[in-house]
């Protein structure tokens, strides 16, 4: 079974070897267990192993040191959510700051927070611009596994919003076609039935990144979305044959939901009553903040249940769940690097495994092929 294969590949020392020496860049190998085989689990049985929160860090060179699960003695182990040095970077370039102060917060960043978690999963959503219509509809009909392109194009056509972004993507570099693509039916064409679910979701969301015309979101929407992009294309990545590729893929696209509806909520706030943000313990907390929100986002809007579990994870949540949770925060810091430090070549990637050094190439390939 595929959660199974998945469950002793991320929580055994069964992991690729990394290329260097020194630890598992696979987060959440326990560090006294490598290569130690993951105790059996009773055929048949259906409960699911249960979670338990713990503050370990085993993290590879600007990796980030997430929710990582971790399989020993018949458990799952979830570390809290804290931010690597490569994060703190993106989260200063985010906010176009020069440098965070190495000081907890201030009150004044302090109170801005406390306001912040006294909104609803509804208030988070409604920051930002409404997904089409038709989502709810395409979400269904790509899980049923069997969906035509022809069923596809024909749900899209409603959308012209949703054709104009479909019809731009088939028109990309990315796909090098010989002649303009002037229809829907020859975009499906050209975009081909594998992972044609993934690029819909893609079209569907981008424009919730770009819709901000405030100093924060019309200025960091784009590198938002460009860290969602490639965690979504490395969640897909790193997931094994028979996952369930499209909730890896969605749970990737929506990580950074909650952080898009900040800087939304920052820009409807007087200047006066936002403090400085420069400091690097809000940062911290502002990390495990947005996570949350980003899955109370997904669940108002009735995305599968495992995705907004990933987000934001908690105690008692079933395999499956922990499976993919692990692979966002694998895959988030993979894509966090080659979006800071595209160029790096094997070697440079520290005591990363060998499926996150393949994945960062893919990105390359995928995201920055134009740029040579």
């Amino acid at each position: 079974m595929a959660l199974l294969s998945s469950l002793r590949k991320l929580f055994s020392g069964a992991v690729d070897t990394p290329s260097t020496g020194g630890a598992s860049a696979t987060a959440g190998s326990p560090k006294g267990a490598a290569g130690s085989p993951a105790p059996a689990q009773a055929a048949g049985s259906p409960t699911p192993p249960a979670l338990s929160p713990v503050s370990s860090h085993s993290q590879g060179p600007g990796m980030m040191s997430t929710q990582t699960a971790v399989y020993t003695g018949g458990e799952i182990v979830f570390p809290s959510l804290d931010a690597s040095p490569e994060w703190l970077h993106f989260s200063t370039r985010l906010f176009g700051l020069s440098r965070l102060k190495d000081v907890p917060p201030s009150s004044g960043e302090q109170g801005l927070t406390q306001r912040l978690q006294s909104q609803r999963g509804s208030q988070w959503a409604d920051l930002l611009p409404r997904l089409p219509a038709v989502l709810p509809q395409l979400m269904r009909l790509v899980r049923r596994g069997n969906v035509s392109s022809s069923e596809l194009a024909q749900l899209m056509s409603r959308d012209p919003s949703l054709v104009g972004e479909l019809m731009r993507l088939a028109n990309s570099p990315r796909y090098r076609t010989e002649r303009e693509i002037t229809d829907l039916a020859g975009a499906v064409m050209v975009l081909g039935q594998q992972g044609l679910d993934q690029l819909v979701m893609s079209v569907a969301m981008r424009p919730l990144f770009h819709h901000g015309k405030g100093r924060y979101g019309s200025r960091s929407g784009t590198l938002l979305w460009d860290l969602s992009e490639r965690t979504a294309f490395a969640t897909a990545r790193l997931a094994n044959a028979g996952d369930d590729e499209f909730s890896a893929y969605l749970a990737g696209l929506s990580s950074q939901l909650g952080l898009m509806a900040l800087l939304r909520a920052l820009d409807g706030m007087s200047a006066p009553s936002v403090p400085p943000l420069d400091r690097e313990g809000l940062h911290r907390q502002l990390l495990l903040l947005t996570a949350t929100w980003s899955a109370q986002i997904v669940e108002h809007w009735g995305f599968p249940p495992q995705v907004a579990e990933a987000l934001a994870p908690r105690p008692g949540q079933g395999a499956e769940s922990v499976v993919l949770a692990h692979l966002v925060r694998q895959a988030q810091a993979v894509a966090l690097r080659q979006l800071m430090q595209p160029g790096l070549q094997a070697a440079q990637l520290g005591d990363w495994s060998a499926a996150q050094q393949r994945c960062y190439a893919d990105l390359e390939r995928e995201f920055n092929a134009g740029a040579a």
